[in-house]
C-alpha cells in the first residue's frame, strides 16, 4: 500500500509539478493563497507551509506586496565571477581599502523606487576606495536600506568587508546580483581618487543586490563602481550547458 503524504506535501508535490510540466514558467506569479486553498481544498496554514518550503528551497520566491513567482532556472551559468579583491590578489597583489565617507539620508524618490521604500526612509551610503598596492583601483559606492541593517555604522569599513558584516552579523542569504556594465569617463572627483590624471576611460559598473528578507526577495543594496581598467580588468567566464 502506497504510504499516504501530508496534505501540505501533496501541494508542494503538485506545484512542482506544474513547474516541471512549464504550467507554470519562470518568473511568473503563481495564483494567490486563497486562490490556492480553493483549489486544494486546504487551510491557507496548509498552503503556507508548502510554500514556505519551496521559497527556501529556491523553487519560488515572494516580493512584497507583488505575490509569489516562480524562480527562473539558468540555462547560461556563470562559472566564476571574482571578486575586486580575489581578482587582485590573483595577480600577486596586496589589496586594500579606504573608507571615504559613510552617511545617513532619506532614500528620495528615484532610489526609493528601486529599492522598494518610501522616500523618506533612511539609507546608508557608504563610499569606499580600493587599492592594490597601495595604487587606487576602484571608487564605490553602495546604498543600503538602515531598517534592514541596524548599527551598520558601528562597524569599521578600512578593516572590514561589508560582505563579510552583512553574512556573519545579519545573517543575510544574497539570492541575485543584477549587474549593467559600461564604460565611461568618470568626473573630477572620481579621477582625483583614481589618479586618472589622463581621464581614460573607467569601467563603470550599476549593480541591484537582492538577498532573502523574511522569506521575501528583497533589494538590499544598490551600488556603484567606477574601476580603472589599467590594473584591474574585470573578467567573466561563461558556459552553456
Amino acid at each position: 500500500m502506497a504510504e499516504k503524504i501530508s496534505k501540505y506535501e501533496y501541494v508542494k508535490q503538485s506545484i512542482q509539478k506544474k513547474i516541471a510540466d512549464h504550467e507554470w514558467k519562470g518568473n511568473q506569479v503563481i495564483p494567490s493563497e486563497n486562490k490556492l486553498c480553493e483549489y486544494y481544498q486546504v487551510s491557507r496554514i496548509t498552503i503556507r507551509r508548502a510554500m514556505d518550503e519551496l521559497v527556501h528551497e529556491g523553487v519560488l520566491y515572494r516580493i512584497k506586496g507583488k505575490g509569489c513567482f516562480v524562480r527562473e532556472k539558468e540555462t547560461d551559468k556563470l562559472s566564476h565571477i571574482y571578486s575586486f579583491t580575489e581578482a587582485i590578489l590573483l595577480q600577486g597583489k596586496q589589496p586594500s581599502k579606504q573608507q571615504i565617507s559613510f552617511s545617513k539620508e532619506p532614500a528620495g524618490t528615484e532610489i526609493a523606487a528601486k529599492m522598494g521604500l518610501t522616500p523618506t526612509d533612511e539609507i546608508y551610503k557608504i563610499k569606499c576606495l580600493y587599492l592594490a598596492d597601495q595604487l587606487p583601483y576602484c571608487v564605490n559606492t553602495s546604498l543600503l536600506p538602515t531598517y534592514m541593517f541596524p548599527k551598520l555604522e558601528f562597524f569599521d569599513f578600512n578593516k572590514n568587508s561589508l560582505y563579510e558584516i552583512l553574512k556573519t552579523f545579519y545573517k543575510l542569504s544574497m539570492t541575485r546580483v543584477q549587474q549593467t556594465i559600461t564604460a565611461e569617463l568618470g568626473n573630477t572627483a572620481i579621477n582625483t581618487l583614481l589618479n586618472n590624471t589622463e581621464k581614460k576611460p573607467l569601467l563603470k559598473i550599476n549593480a541591484v543586490s537582492e538577498c532573502l528578507y523574511q522569506n521575501n526577495e528583497q533589494v538590499f543594496e544598490l551600488y556603484e563602481s567606477y574601476i580603472l581598467t589599467d590594473i584591474l580588468s574585470y573578467t567573466v567566464e561563461k558556459y552553456n550547458i
